[in-house]
Formats: structure tokens, sequence, C-alpha cells
């Protein structure tokens, strides 16, 4: 996900390695990227403009090359970060990440992000109660274990927004 490697340069110029140590410290178990996927990004994003490749001179050794956002890289992230995540299915993994960036760089906009994301799962939930298994018992055992999950990722938006809240400053996304 090329906006990840957007958001790790928007804290600061690195190389790679700098980089793939930046997700891993900050993202832990959220998010894991190859060296070799990174790389195909860093240089896509490269030869689209978005970031700004510089040979950093290592004595003895071959130069790094230390990557940095370019102003067209900030407008793709930030447009990124800001619009609704498109797609029917989308990946836990992008939540996260975004979520991650909205407590960096924009928490005013975390109430709206999660009561977004409750309202998917709402729907979700409701199509799930109103489905019909016609009585086959594996095709009602999915139908539960579905339903528990969404119900789950209902209480976990809420503690979510406790954690950077607070209750006492509780918005839509906590209630069901």
């Amino acid at each position: 996900m090329e906006e990840l490697v957007l958001g790790m340069l928007k804290l600061g110029p690195a190389h790679g390695y700098e980089l793939r140590s930046r997700v891993r410290e900050e993202l832990g178990p959220a998010w894991r990227v190859a060296s070799s996927q990174l790389y195909a990004w860093l240089h896509r994003l490269e030869e689209e403009g978005f970031v700004r490749a510089s040979p950093l001179p290592a004595p003895g050794r071959p130069p790094r090359v230390v990557y940095a956002l370019t102003p067209a890289g900030e407008e793709r992230f930030w447009k990124w970060l800001t619009s609704p995540p498109r797609g029917r299915r989308r990946a836990r993994g992008v939540f996260l990440v975004r979520l991650y960036f909205l407590t960096r760089f924009a928490s005013h906009l975390l109430p709206a992000y999660l009561d977004q994301e409750k309202g998917i799962l709402t729907r979700r939930k409701e199509r799930l109660l109103a489905a019909d298994t016609g009585g086959d018992p594996f095709q009602e055992a999915v139908r539960r274990l579905r339903l528990l999950q969404v119900e789950g990722g209902l209480r976990w938006l809420a503690e979510v927004h406790d954690l950077f809240h607070g209750k006492e400053e509780r918005c839509a996304c906590v209630e069901s």
C-alpha cells in the first residue's frame, strides 16, 4: 500500500531500511511489509513524482538512497487519509493504518472515521440478521460466526473511541 509509504515519509525522510524499521516500530502487528514490496512501492512513487530520492554518500559503501515526500506525495497522502474507503471488502489492516495516521496527523477526524466504520458494520449486522440460510447448518454456523465478528467490531470501535477521547466524550460510534 503506497499510502503507507507516503505517511511514513511524512514523519520524515528515510532510506528503505529506516522506512521498514519505522513501519515495524510504529505499526507493529497491524501491518508488515517485505523489503522487496517496500522498494517496489518507493520506485513507483518516485517515478510518479510522489517521492524524491537523493543519494547519501556512505564512506566505504555504496551510497544510500534517502527518500522524501514531495508536495504531490503529501497531497496524495492527505487525499487518501481524508477520503472514505472504497470497495465493499475493505482490508482490516488498511483500516488500522488509516487509524494510525489519523491519530498522528488529524485526530479531529477520528470521531467521523469511527462513525463511518460503525455505519458499515451496522449495515453488515442488519444484513446478517436478515439472512436466510435455508436451514443449512453449515451456512447458519458461518452466518453466526460473521455476526459475532461484526458485533465484536462494534464493541471494539466503542473501546477505541474511549481510548482516544475518554468515556465522557462519547460519539455516535459507541451507540449500538
